[in-house]
């Protein structure tokens, strides 16, 4: 709490400054009668309409709790939650993940990442996670962190929205299209170890040749995954199962594939066979050789993961990016 208090809030400009970098980024763009229309303007609306403006956002963001902002509502509707666009490609990013120092079977692979993702969100829970700073030691913001883990991204007509599950206590598997929810924590809360969730891999049944394949709905347009989901949703067997997916800590994908090089690595984590794929929440990707990557719904945290990921710092560094 502490830390984050010390957080400074995103401020918001003078109207003079607010219009003269408008000004500067638009004058690249016009030809210099155009700019001189656009300057008389931005002149009559900083000596009409502007002031009452920016004082009903400075009193909109003073009402705000100290770790938002004025810009968050908007640019979740803006920027992320109201385009139309199929999320792969458009809007998540991916993360290839460096090698182990050893030859790891995937399922072993898998177990090991399972867990570290498990004792990042217990150490958040419990209040012992270090708090992460910039290079300078500044503190960096901590509020998003506990929509990094068991939060989804929901389809809705015209703007879809986020749901964050309260105690998310398992992964959402997915192995040639069918799905299974693998616990990551034991009855008093503590993280299961490694060997524990390698045993509950193992005993994942063999997946039928033609599965559903329904994960590959979350790559389609929006409006059209929004309506499929509803349709779905009508049968109550589909909702439980959708919402053991949403409310899960992440989901794993367990592909089939081995990608011979780097660059074939990135394509498939950022673009791969979707009906392996959940690409409305944060997924672990384990291909058949080891390797590993994460691909990730972008909306509840605008940045790179990098310093926050709970996988990242117990890997080597991370080898690529595709976004």
């Amino acid at each position: 709490a502490a830390h984050q208090r010390s957080v400074p809030r995103l401020p918001i400009p003078p109207l003079g400054e607010t219009l003269e970098r408008y000004l500067r980024a638009a004058q690249p763009l016009q030809t210099l009668e155009e700019h001189a229309i656009t300057r008389a303007a931005v002149a009559q609306f900083f000596d009409t309409d502007g002031p009452g403006l920016q004082r009903l956002l400075e009193e909109a963001d003073a009402a705000l709790p100290h770790d938002s902002s004025y810009l968050e509502s908007l640019w979740y509707r803006l920027a992320y939650l109201g385009p139309r666009s199929p999320v792969p490609i458009h809007a998540n990013p991916c993360f290839t993940l460096a090698p182990p120092s050893r030859h790891t079977p995937p399922l072993e692979r898998a177990a090991g990442l399972l867990a570290k993702a498990a004792q990042w969100a217990h150490a958040l829970r419990t209040g012992t996670l270090t708090a992460p700073t910039a290079k300078g030691g500044s503190p960096l913001c901590m509020a998003l962190l506990p929509a990094v883990l068991g939060t989804a991204r929901i389809p809705r007509q015209g703007c879809d929205v986020l749901h964050s599950a309260s105690a998310p206590d398992a992964a959402a598997v997915c192995r040639r299209g069918e799905w299974y929810s693998v616990p990551l924590f034991d009855a008093t809360g503590a993280p299961l170890p490694p060997a524990t969730l390698l045993d509950s891999l193992k005993q994942l049944p063999p997946a039928a040749a033609h599965a559903p394949a329904v994960g590959a709905l979350t790559a389609w347009r929006r409006d059209e995954w929004a309506e499929a989901r509803a349709a779905l949703s009508s049968s109550p067997q589909n909702e439980s199962s959708l919402k053991a997916i949403d409310e899960a800590l992440l989901v794993l994908s367990l592909d089939d594939s081995a990608p011979a090089s780097p660059t074939e690595l990135a394509r498939t984590s950022l673009c791969g066979d979707a009906t392996a794929r959940w690409y409305d929440k944060l997924q672990l990707l384990v291909f058949a050789d080891g390797q590993a990557a994460i691909n990730f719904e972008h909306a509840p945290q605008d940045r790179d993961l990098s310093p926050y990921l709970p996988i990242s710092p117990h890997v080597s560094q991370l080898r690529a990016r595709a976004a």
